[in-house]
């Protein structure tokens, strides 16, 4: 474990899952407590974390998981007068601490804990987070293939799906059906919804020990057969869907034939409707996955599934099994979203919070929210 160069670094789990710190200046350590859900219990969260008496509530904050990892780790930087000193320690430059801390964060924490959430960190706007992005240093992802429409705002910096805000955006491994797709997302918080508007994850490997033990017809289907992505696309970009990308934008051109050419190193299948409208159908692409020895549900199947219908589109037949095109089974497919959205976090977002997310063992959606609401991404790999 790397040295955190007279840093204190708490473990807050902003739910009550919070450790207590390890005073240490120099060395990042805690000791975990287990998590007491929320779901049909007697208490709720607080402000700041704290336990008070009160109805249940569905948000839950943080989970320990049944390996004692906590999910997500919530990292904020405390300083004391002996240690301020340059501009990483006493927090004016968060790039900077996240650079100090780089290998630590990428190698360590984010494969084990599946999700880090970066608070109490000076990140202002899209800039210096587009500098928290660079200082992790990895690959960037270019959203080439996305189904979302986004805006770039600053450097490897765009703005999160831009669909009605009075709309859910279901459970998803981000772009998981494209072949080409991040192995990390990073959000960042720069103005927080007064209501609503929370980022809740879930742990992929989780979901499918559900899959496997609760519906395991489902399962085998899933595992044997993979899933195909079916979808229209319109020509211009159309923001009241939040499968509105337009192909021009999708593929990053404004011809047929370059699209073509994108689509053929993907393996699509495509046909050209009128209007200009692009119907597309993935290859057959794994719906059960296996990350650092864990399977995992890597895929589009509840986006896809549950997600949106438009004047191009139908849910339900947006996703079939990959093998015989046969559509997913409604009444088991409700039940199993169901127990997805049971074991989910969702922590309410704060102004300067970034949210790190391995893509390939952590699913993310959005919840509805009232404007005003800036959250960014970034992707990477």
């Amino acid at each position: 474990m790397m040295q955190l160069n007279a840093l204190l670094l708490t473990l807050l789990t902003v739910a009550f899952a919070a450790g207590m710190p390890s005073k240490t200046s120099n060395s990042f350590s805690w000791r975990p407590r287990r998590f007491f859900g929320l779901r049909g219990g007697s208490t709720k969260t607080a402000a700041g974390g704290r336990l008070i008496d009160g109805e249940p509530t569905t948000m839950v904050e943080a989970r320990t998981l049944h390996d004692g990892t906590v999910f997500p780790v919530t990292l904020s930087q405390t300083v004391s007068s002996q240690t301020v000193g340059d501009a990483a320690a006493s927090g004016k430059n968060a790039a900077d601490w996240v650079k100090l801390n780089r290998d630590h964060l990428v190698n360590d924490l984010l494969p084990k804990h599946g999700a880090i959430v970066l608070r109490g960190f000076d990140v202002p706007d899209p800039d210096a987070f587009s500098e928290v992005v660079r200082s992790l240093d990895l690959e960037e992802q270019p959203y080439i293939g996305g189904n979302a429409v986004r805006t770039v705002v600053a450097d490897r910096v765009f703005t999160s799906n831009e669909s009605p805000p009075s709309e859910r955006i279901p459970f998803h491994h981000e772009m998981a059906q494209v072949p080409r797709f991040p192995t990390r997302v990073m959000f960042y918080c720069q103005i927080p919804s007064k209501e609503g508007g929370e980022t809740p994850i879930v742990r992929s490997d989780e979901v499918c020990d559900i899959l496997r033990k609760e519906f395991p017809e489902l399962y085998e289907r899933f595992k044997k057969e993979g899933v195909r992505y079916v979808r229209v696309a319109p020509m211009e970009d159309d923001p009241s869907s939040a499968l509105g990308r337009g192909w021009k934008s999708t593929f990053g051109t404004e011809d047929r034939e370059t699209a073509e050419v994108e689509m053929k190193k993907d393996e699509f299948e495509w046909e050209w409707r009128d209007n200009n409208e692009l119907l597309t159908k993935s290859k057959k692409l794994s719906a059960v996955r296996t990350v650092d020895g864990k399977e995992v549900f890597f895929n589009q199947v509840i986006a896809a599934y549950s997600g949106w219908n438009d004047s191009r589109n139908v849910a339900s037949r947006a996703v079939v099994f990959g093998e015989t095109g046969d559509h997913l089974p409604e009444e088991q497919m409700k039940e199993f979203i169901e127990r997805i959205n049971s074991v989910a976090v969702s922590f309410e977002w704060k102004q300067g919070d970034v949210l790190i997310i391995d893509n390939r063992q952590v699913m993310h959606s959005r919840a509805p929210f009232v404007k005003p609401r800036r959250v960014l991404a970034s992707l990477a790999r």
